[in-house]
């Protein structure tokens, strides 16, 4: 407690302690009821942080983790907002938020695959998995779910036959035998792909954790 005391008073005026105390014990307390499972009051315990102290010293950790909760919810267009937010703030929060960002509008995007956006919404998953990966190279989940997504996208297209290298077509009408063999073969993969996305969904599209819980920092 008084080894944390010059830190205090170099950050803030003696006036706006107690003010810095509370805002740390309001995201405390929100963040318990998000561990414990609680969203909704969770999402109104930041709420509550960011707009009665708008320039509170936790902003961009309460806005993180109001997206996080927002996420859990399955309220994706809402994370994507508050993630883009975040996504020039430097270090893992940054970072962070471009994979965190990248997970909501594909989730929302497999959510709806016959969308007319559908394609549009995979690119901008992808875009951002590109973002979290230039920030941190060592995210393996950015680099499964860049992936999975970018195989999605393709699967949409249908198989193509190979181009012959003299340019000259084909008798109208004939279709080898091996050329629809290797078609059933490719629609066989792309289903099995389909199945393996879904399982991989569930498994590695999950939101990354805070910069930094509660318990791991010094209680004022």
């Amino acid at each position: 407690m008084h080894r944390l005391l010059p830190a205090l008073i170099v950050l803030f005026s003696f006036g706006s302690i107690p003010s810095a105390v509370k805002q740390y014990r309001m995201f405390v307390e929100a963040y318990e009821r998000q561990q414990s499972g609680n969203l909704t009051a969770a999402m109104k315990g930041y709420a509550t942080l960011l707009t009665r102290h708008p320039d509170t010293f936790l902003r961009h950790e309460a806005l993180f983790d109001l997206a996080g909760a927002e996420y859990g919810l399955n309220h994706f267009p809402q994370a994507s907002a508050i993630y883009s937010g975040l996504e020039t703030v430097k270090g893992p929060i940054g970072a962070n938020a471009s994979y965190n960002r990248g997970n909501a509008i594909a989730r929302a995007a497999f959510g709806a695959p016959k969308a007319p956006g559908y394609t549009d919404e995979l690119r901008r998953s992808l875009a951002c998995y590109r973002r979290a990966l230039l920030a941190s190279p060592g995210n393996n989940d950015a680099r499964i779910n860049y992936e999975i997504v970018f195989r999605a996208l393709h699967s949409r297209t249908p198989p193509s036959p190979a181009s012959g290298g003299g340019g000259g077509k084909g008798a109208p009408g004939q279709q080898p035998q091996q050329q629809k063999l290797s078609m059933d073969v490719s629609n066989l993969v792309l289903d099995n792909a389909r199945h393996e996305e879904g399982q991989m969904m569930r498994r590695y599209f999950r939101p990354a954790p805070p910069r930094q819980t509660p318990k791991e920092q010094k209680d004022w």
